[in-house]
């Protein structure tokens, strides 16, 4: 097989892995093949190749990733001091705002969660977790990511994500969601009610760059809470302490 063949089969096989992205747990071939795009011939060979190798499991007609997808985010975490020095930081900071506190760094033109504190007292957010997406347009965490990337980033995104109605509030003018990433930036925090989930409000702000990538951390909480004047308060005065410990750590760059 050429070179470039083999690289091309490669990026086709992370393109069908990519479609399990979704809370979707099972797809037949047809599914994904319609999802891809491809041939049936080559959806089947992948995924032959992928069931072959220990990331699909196939059961009659379905197929579901294989906890073995979850050895190579492993090696990222791992390789950035997640377990070792960020999660004790969150759980730390998390126990004293009694929220959940994720780490979550771009990807392209989504955020993802790398890291969330953990403490049993402390009741989950909107159910997302290490490795849940999010949009950068219309949430917290995806506006105080691009308050810290450069322009020709922020065009890109608007470009290749433009901005989409998730609920009946979502902000769809480009030109006010620009202002809200320039008020991010000179204040050093987004803030984002109802635009990617009804009652629910998200706060964050920028960490620096982990492994090239711009990281933020954030909160989310019901809208109403986070209006309270104190509890917004509490929540920016923690979230700016988290940030400031985090960025001592040798992982991170300005």
């Amino acid at each position: 097989m050429a070179r470039h063949e083999s690289a091309s089969t490669f990026s086709k096989g992370l393109r069908l892995l990519a479609c399990f992205e979704s809370k979707q747990r099972v797809y037949t071939m047809a599914e994904l093949t319609r999802l891809t795009g491809f041939d049936r011939a080559t959806t089947r060979r992948l995924c032959l190749s992928l069931i072959e190798t220990g990331y699909l499991s196939k059961t009659d007609q379905n197929l579901r990733l294989t906890p073995k997808i979850l050895s190579v985010a492993g090696g990222y975490l791992e390789a950035n001091d997640i377990g070792l020095s960020v999660q004790p930081l969150l759980d730390q900071f998390a126990g004293d705002l009694s929220s959940e506190i994720s780490l979550a760094v771009r990807d392209g033109g989504r955020a993802i969660y790398v890291a969330k504190s953990k403490n049993g007292a402390i009741r989950p957010s909107i159910g997302l977790t290490v490795g849940s997406t999010l949009p950068l347009l219309h949430t917290g965490v995806g506006r105080a990511i691009l308050s810290i990337c450069d322009a020709a980033t922020i065009v890109g995104v608007f470009q290749t994500t433009p901005p989409r109605a998730y609920t009946a509030k979502t902000a769809l003018d480009v030109d006010t969601i620009r202002a809200e990433i320039t008020q991010a930036t000179q204040q050093g925090f987004a803030l984002v009610e109802e635009e990617y989930e009804l009652g629910a409000a998200g706060i964050a702000v920028p960490v620096g760059t982990l492994t090239g990538a711009e990281a933020v951390v954030g909160v989310t909480q019901s809208v109403n809470k986070l209006r309270s004047t104190e509890v917004h308060q509490l929540t920016l005065d923690i979230l700016q302490q988290t940030a400031m410990s985090l960025r001592r750590l040798s992982i991170f760059e300005p």
